[in-house]
């Protein structure tokens, strides 16, 4: 049997149910679809290894009448609560790039050149960045059967013919700055190819205004304890959209986010790992963030670039129909991609609603879509983080992120070794607030 580690687990929030729009996104004849979405392998073992390890108490019971209450029946399931307003702390600054604390959690700025990023984020996050990729072998050498660095560097040269040069620099930069060697940043970038959640967007008729909310849960491996490196990261490419990404310290590419043309991404892994001949995945949600500034771009670039193993995306754009919003789901193969769109049903994905895409696996989809139809047409910011509580998001829960696009406004939440991140409080973030000023020291 072949060992697979997967890339974080997704869930993509966007008032949108997964559904096809073949009018918009093209649909090829006859694709090859697996019998579901397949769950991701680091996720269950993670949701195996937290469950064998002692408990935490669970927490009071939910009171009968919040509209949660029955929709799981895991025992800590919680409604999500959000942090209050803290002050914008300026920590350290390297040229026009700078890293500020907001509460406990951290803003990372980032702007230039991608050789510059590069160099910036390295220069501000080196002895984070040195550790993390070192936690990464280290995990990774017990996991992987085989030899882990070799199998990186497989990774790394099928899939960097692929990549534009513009990313290549911006490791460049890293690695000048951190002064770890070159093959050690290109292998911290390129490991979630080897190691492959749930997602949904809703809008129109899904929510209490109409307009767009996407989220995105990551179901990861909690119990590494990468939480410490987490960071919302903030750039500004030179000649290309601004975007946020939430990442962590060192992670070049996205999973999860968001730029300044209203448009939204989050991935789900899923299986194949091994098919490297394509763009990295965590650089094809780039791209679509710096060049995507419309829901046509992503889908045009989604479906041009060469694309590695199985992956399955939200992606979304508030401007989209007119300023209405429109999301789709997309299950990608290196061979074919399938867009879905709102209300249209899927073999893997039953349960359409009108304007709401969903996407999750198994039971978690099941829960994912009751509760979706449970508020349908009173989701708000609230009840949308509330969607993704436990019962959709699992165990290994690392972070969990609710983008409204058309304001730029971000919620996120990071998990500890202690508590899945659904059950910590989220930080509101105001992005174009968080670009628009430097906060003093």
């Amino acid at each position: 049997m072949k060992t697979r580690l997967f890339l974080p687990c997704c869930l993509t929030a966007a008032a949108c149910l997964l559904a096809v729009s073949c009018q918009t996104a093209p649909k090829p004849a006859d694709p090859v679809k697996p019998k579901e979405v397949e769950i991701s392998a680091t996720a269950q073992a993670d949701n195996a290894k937290l469950a064998a390890a002692p408990q935490e108490a669970a927490p009071p019971a939910l009171p009968a009448d919040h509209w949660l209450a029955g929709t799981s029946d895991v025992p800590d399931m919680v409604p999500a609560t959000i942090a209050p307003d803290a002050p914008r702390v300026l920590l350290r600054e390297h040229g026009p790039a700078y890293l500020e604390q907001i509460g406990t959690e951290r803003v990372l700025h980032l702007e230039g050149s991608h050789y510059d990023m590069g160099f910036q984020h390295g220069a501000l996050m080196k002895d984070e960045i040195v550790q993390a990729a070192a936690r990464i072998m280290a995990i990774g050498n017990i996991s992987w059967k085989g030899n882990f660095a070799e199998s990186l560097d497989e990774a790394w040269n099928r899939t960097s013919a692929h990549l534009p040069e513009k990313y290549k620099e911006e490791l460049r930069g890293m690695a000048d700055a951190t002064g770890l060697p070159l093959a050690d940043v290109q292998r911290f970038t390129i490991f979630p190819e080897l190691f492959h959640c749930s997602g949904f967007a809703l809008w129109g008729k899904a929510t209490a205004d109409g307009e767009l909310l996407h989220g995105r849960v990551l179901d990861y491996m909690r119990s590494a304890g990468l939480d410490k490196w987490a960071l919302v990261i903030i750039q500004k490419p030179q000649g290309a959209n601004a975007f946020v990404n939430v990442a962590y310290s060192g992670l070049v590419g996205s999973v999860t986010g968001m730029n300044d043309q209203q448009v939204g991404v989050g991935e789900m892994g899923g299986g194949g790992a091994g098919k490297w001949d394509g763009m990295p995945m965590t650089f094809l949600v780039r791209e679509c963030l710096e060049s995507g500034n419309t829901l046509d771009d992503v889908v045009r670039i989604m479906r041009d670039t060469p694309r590695t193993c199985e992956y399955y995306y939200v992606i979304s754009d508030a401007k989209a129909e007119n300023g209405r919003g429109m999301a789709y789901g997309v299950a990608a193969f290196p061979e074919q991609i399938k867009f879905i769109g709102p209300n249209e049903f899927d073999e893997r994905l039953p349960h359409p609603y009108e304007d709401a895409v969903l996407l999750s696996a198994g039971g978690r989809y099941e829960c994912l879509a009751a509760r979706a139809g449970k508020m349908y047409g009173k989701f708000t910011p609230q009840t949308a983080l509330d969607l993704m509580a436990r019962g959709v998001s699992m165990t290994s829960n690392m972070h969990n992120a609710l983008y409204k696009p058309k304001t730029m406004e971000i919620w996120v939440a990071n998990s500890t070794v202690r508590h899945p991140a659904c059950n910590l409080p989220y930080r509101h973030y105001d992005i174009r607030a968080l670009m628009a000023s430097k906060p003093g020291k």
